[in-house]
Parts: C-alpha cells; sequence; structure tokens
C-alpha cells in the first residue's frame, strides 16, 4: 500500500510537472505571436485561411513564392523584395505555416494536397498563371503543382531545392512530435521553451559558408515556427519527407515548362549532387546554375542572381 501511495504520488507530481511546462510553454508562444503579429491579407480556401502579402505594380509579370521549411513569408520577402520589386508577386505563408492554416485532420497531409490548395488560393486571388519561386522544400511543392496543375504556371526557379527521396531519416524531434502524448508535450512545452536558444545554430548551418545577415532571426519572423501549430505541421511534413518524394520523384520528366535550378556546391544542408544537380537533367526544360561560395539560403547574398533567373523563365516562357 505504501508503494502505491508512492508510486501515485509521484504520477501527480510529474502530471503537475507537465501541466506546469505546457502553461509556461503557452506564455512563450503567446508571447512569439505578439511579437511577430499577421501584416499581410486572409482569404478563405476550401475553408482554411491563408495568409499572404502582395508587392509589385497592378499588370506585372505575376510570380508566386514559396517558402521552404520550419519558415515563413517573411523569410524570402526579407531576401528578394528589392530584386523582385518589378513583378507582382505574391508571398505565401504555405499551408499550416506562419500564420496560415492547414486543413483539420491534416495528419496525411501530402505535396499533392499542398499543391492543390495553393492552386485553388491562385484561383481565388485570380491568379491566373504564374512563374513559381520555391526554396528548400518549397521547390518540392513547387514540382509538385507543375505535375498536378501544368497549366497555372509559366515554368520556375528552385533555390536550393530539396527534390529526391533518401534524404536521411527525419530529426528525433520531428518524430517525437508525431507521437501521441509525448508529441504534445514536445509541442506544447518542450519547442517553445527551448526551441529560442536552439534557432541560432540552426539558422548558422542554413547559410553556411556564408555568414547570416544581421538581425536575421528577428527580421525574418523564424520564431513564428515555435508555436505549437507550425511545428507541428511542419514536424509531419518532415516526417514524411522521404515517402513524399518518392512519391514524385519519377514524374519529374512530365515537366515541359522552363525550370532553372540555383544551388551552391557547399550546400551542406540539401547536398547539390544528389538533388539539383540530377533533377535538372531529368526536367526536359531544365537548367542548374551553381553558385560557388553559396550555402542553402543563398537567395540572401544572390538575390540578383534569383531575379535573372526568373527575367529568364519569363523569356523563355514567351
Amino acid at each position: 500500500m505504501k508503494m502505491s501511495l508512492i508510486l501515485l504520488a509521484a504520477a501527480a507530481a510529474l502530471i503537475l510537472l507537465v501541466l506546469g511546462a505546457c502553461a509556461s510553454g503557452a506564455g512563450k508562444s503567446g508571447e512569439i505571436a505578439d511579437r511577430f503579429p499577421p501584416e499581410g491579407a486572409f482569404v478563405t480556401v476550401e475553408g482554411v485561411r491563408l495568409h499572404h502579402k502582395i508587392t509589385g505594380p497592378q499588370g506585372a509579370p505575376e510570380v508566386l513564392v514559396l517558402h521552404g521549411a520550419s519558415s515563413n513569408l517573411e523569410e524570402p520577402m526579407l531576401a528578394l523584395a528589392e530584386d523582385l520589386s518589378q513583378y507582382r508577386v505574391v508571398w505565401l505563408d504555405r499551408p499550416g505555416l506562419g500564420w496560415s492554416e492547414r486543413p483539420e485532420g491534416g495528419g496525411d497531409w501530402t505535396p499533392a494536397r499542398e499543391a492543390e490548395l495553393i492552386t485553388a488560393f491562385l484561383t481565388e486571388i485570380d491568379m491566373s498563371e504564374a512563374t513559381l519561386v520555391g526554396h528548400s522544400w518549397g521547390a518540392a511543392i513547387t514540382l509538385r503543382l507543375m505535375m498536378d496543375h501544368p497549366g497555372r504556371t509559366h515554368g520556375a526557379v528552385l533555390i536550393a531545392p530539396a527534390v529526391r527521396a533518401n534524404v536521411g531519416d527525419a530529426a528525433f524531434y520531428n518524430e517525437l512530435t508525431t507521437w501521441p502524448v509525448i508529441g504534445t508535450i514536445v509541442t506544447r512545452a518542450v519547442v517553445p521553451l527551448v526551441g529560442p536558444g536552439s534557432l541560432e545554430d540552426g539558422v548558422e548551418s542554413a547559410f553556411k559558408p556564408e555568414p547570416v545577415p544581421e538581425n536575421y532571426i528577428e527580421d525574418a519572423e523564424i520564431p513564428l515556427i515555435l508555436r505549437p501549430g507550425p511545428w507541428r505541421h511542419n514536424a509531419a511534413d518532415m516526417a514524411r519527407v522521404n515517402e513524399s518524394l518518392e512519391a514524385q520523384e519519377d514524374r519529374y520528366g512530365e515537366i515541359s515548362q522552363p525550370v532553372i535550378l540555383l544551388a551552391g556546391p557547399e550546400d551542406t544542408v540539401v547536398y547539390t549532387d544528389r538533388h539539383a544537380r540530377p533533377v535538372s537533367e531529368t526536367l526536359p526544360n531544365g537548367e542548374l546554375r551553381l553558385i560557388e561560395g553559396a550555402g542553402h539560403n543563398l537567395h540572401h547574398w544572390h538575390g540578383a542572381a534569383v531575379a535573372e533567373a526568373v527575367e529568364d523563365v519569363i523569356a523563355r516562357a514567351r
């Protein structure tokens, strides 16, 4: 009986500890939301709200920019808004990230479903046909949209694309996030409390061997990924990354539109020889442009190269 009481007391103490951590995590998440409120517009598409911004002159060639994993629309906009200022650019928080929602029951979310929702979004904002710019995992979504909805795009620019399977096992914290009970604790307690101290290391690896721009974490609003919803959605995507890419990589030869791939040979996040190089050879109208000394977030230091690639894709499409 005494041992049972001890175990019961220990379990109660553990539950109180977890609840306390969750409450602290909720407070941190609220602080992040207050620091980085949504400043764009929302449209409701198929029952979910999608957050976006639009820049550039009316009537200019239309461009849709899709950010990568663990990110939001502010990240590529920080890097490319000036270089792409001559275009009518839509900067979208991809579904489930930033301030955009993802459909309920999105546990089986796939690039195909995301591409379908983004296509419906383009219809909602009256963008009939655009040039796409996709960074990293956003490049995988870009190619999926081009395969499944070829009439909605002129072509694409892929920046440091993550587009082939066997990219390695998912990080342990992404796997843990998908577990029952444990995932809730990780998402609501651990990540908001521990995550802020880990952002700097992750950001440095994304830019390596190039430097991180001053005040990048704040200006790109990177802490938004530490909120429970975006963290959970992003973790689910990354836990299934190989499965998702296996389902589409054999179809890249179907894409007839012009595609320019920009990559750095020294990218240590997504290896160029594994992704950009072979895929550029698979695409019927693909071209690989290597940028020496560039890292995974090359668009921040090589925005002119991105703008030149967009201009060339538009010209080739015409």
